[in-house]
Order: structure tokens, then C-alpha cells, then sequence
């Protein structure tokens, strides 16, 4: 029997309704969409039609190919540094959930990691075994079922909005964590200050609500709050470029095609002015700061499990 949510504030989306639940401590849909029909979307069409990958074209060189991308990728230095700095368990056993086509578990592999992969989509499942990963072809709901254990580094990238019961996701990967390790939660930060500011002044619909994928809804400090419930306590927090700011300033990239070709231009400009003029330690302080705010398009939470 579903538990009920109570709530006071809703968005009315279309036929749906984003409640600010009082009984999840964060936004999500309601009423919840069909819990089987989801499930086959994830598996069979997702990375195929909403997240669309050419893994049909994954030949031998290109995965080489590949592969030498994934030794340079910059980002995923960052992330490496950042669980160097941040995680307080003995132990290098890593577990990536729901990564898709990211290939972050490559990076630590290739780095002496024990490392698990997590993904309910068939293709992009093979698609990672074809990076000698040791993959689980099932959703996070079921991950206790793999027998992995004493895990001392957990990523799980923009996948925490898309799942049925974030509480139980999140205690079951508790249970399978080392003391002392590190959990890294990537989501959209959604119904944001900034967001609803834009939505206000220009009286605007929710278009950052995407259906039927994205069923829960995020803020800094909602995450912040269940991580706690869960048994995780936060370390570190920071953002990316913060999106809400161009739709308030006029740039309404979700209704103007033209104007969504800018954005990634002025993004990409922004941080290399920055990056390419020995800035960009100030950038990485700019995005904090913003985090520390409840800004920026994304939310990068890093916890400790306690």
C-alpha cells in the first residue's frame, strides 16, 4: 500500500501536480506514473530516444579511441581529486549507478579501483562491458541483489530524479558502503530561487519539469536534508553555470530555438575566460559560492557515510 504525501504547495504541470511533499522532505510528481511502464522506458528506450547514443557504431577502434579520451577527460581528474580529498575509508571499491554511457568507472579502473557498474538500459549496458566493466544490468531499486559490499566510493550522476523511492535507494546504498564512504550526488536543481524568480517575473511556466522521466525534484538543501535521513553527512557542495541566470536576464532558451543555440557558446566562453588565464581556481570558488546560495543549474553533493 503507497504511503501518502502530504502536502500543502503544489506546481500544477499539464495534468500532473509537483508537490512539495511533506512526508519525502523534497518536491516530486503526483500522481506517481506507472511503475512498470517506467521501468521498460529505462530499459529499452531511454538511452536510445530521450538520451540518444550512437552505441550501435562502437567499434573496436572506437572504443580504443574512446579510451584515450577517458586518461585526458579533465572532469573526471576533478572527481578523482575530489574523493582523494573527501572520502574517509580505507579501501579503493567503487560503484557508479546508472552511468549510462559515462565511463567515470573507466577512469578508476585504470587507476588500480575495484569498480561495479549499475545500468538498467540494455545498450548502454553492453556498451560498458565492452570497457572490461563489471556490470549489473538492473535499476538501483534492486541493487542489493549484486552481493557488492564494502564500497568505499558511490557515484550516482543525475539519477536520483528519475527513481520511484529515493529514501530506500539511498539506505540501500548505506547498507553496502565501507564507514567512511563517499557518496556523490549529482542532480538538476530544480524549483531553485533562481528558477522561480524567472518564472515569477515573466509569469512563466515550470519547463524544467520533464515528464515522465524526471519524477523527484531537488533543491541544495532538500538533498542535503535526505541525505541526513539516510544516514550521510554532507562534505561538500558546489554547482555549474547557473542557467536560471540567462532566463532571467531575457534568454529564454526553453521557447526560442535561437536563443538555445547560445547557450552553450556563452557557457563555454564564460569558463574559459576564466580557465585559459590561470582563473580558474576563482571559477571553482564562484560555483561554491553559488552552492552555498542554493544556485546554479546542477547540484554536485559530496557525503560521508556516518
Amino acid at each position: 500500500m503507497e504511503k501518502e504525501h502530504v502536502y500543502i504547495d503544489y506546481w500544477q504541470v499539464g495534468d500532473k501536480q509537483v508537490i512539495n511533499c511533506q512526508t519525502c522532505g523534497f518536491n516530486h510528481i503526483y500522481p506517481f506514473p506507472d511503475r512498470e511502464e517506467l521501468e521498460t522506458f529505462y530499459r529499452e528506450e531511454y538511452h536510445q530516444k530521450v538520451k540518444a547514443f550512437p552505441y550501435e557504431k562502437m567499434t573496436s577502434e572506437a572504443v580504443l579511441n574512446k579510451l584515450a579520451e577517458v586518461g585526458k577527460n579533465r572532469r573526471f581528474q576533478e572527481i578523482y581529486e575530489d574523493v582523494a580529498r573527501l572520502k574517509q575509508a580505507e579501501g579503493r571499491r567503487m560503484l557508479d549507478v546508472g552511468c549510462g554511457n559515462n565511463l567515470l568507472a573507466r577512469f578508476f579502473l585504470d587507476r588500480g579501483w575495484t569498480v561495479y557498474a549499475l545500468e538498467p538500459n540494455r545498450a548502454a549496458a553492453e556498451y560498458l562491458r565492452k570497457f572490461n566493466l563489471q556490470v549489473f544490468e538492473t535499476s538501483a531499486e534492486k541493487m542489493e541483489t549484486c552481493g557488492i559490499k564494502d564500497v568505499t566510493f558511490v557515484n550516482m550522476s543525475f539519477v536520483l530524479e528519475h527513481i520511484y523511492e529515493p529514501y530506500r535507494v539511498l539506505s540501500s546504498l548505506h547498507k553496502i558502503m565501507a564507514p567512511g564512504g563517499l557518496l556523490r550526488v549529482c542532480v538538476p536543481n530544480d524549483f531553485s530561487e533562481g528558477q522561480m524568480a524567472y518564472a515569477e517575473y515573466y509569469q512563466e511556466t515550470y519547463r524544467w519539469v520533464y515528464l515522465p522521466d524526471h519524477i523527484n525534484y531537488f533543491t541544495f538543501d532538500s538533498l542535503s536534508r535526505l541525505l541526513a535521513r539516510t544516514g550521510f553527512r554532507e562534505v561538500y557542495r558546489t554547482t555549474n553555470f547557473p542557467l536560471e541566470f540567462l532566463l532571467a536576464a531575457g534568454l529564454n532558451y526553453y521557447a526560442d530555438e535561437e536563443a538555445r543555440k547560445k547557450v552553450g557558446p556563452l557557457v563555454t566562453g564564460f569558463e574559459n575566460s576564466f580557465k585559459k588565464t590561470g582563473r580558474a581556481t576563482l571559477l571553482k570558488k564562484y560555483y561554491e559560492t553559488l552552492a552555498r546560495l542554493g544556485l546554479g543549474r546542477s547540484i554536485f553533493m559530496y557525503a560521508v557515510k556516518e
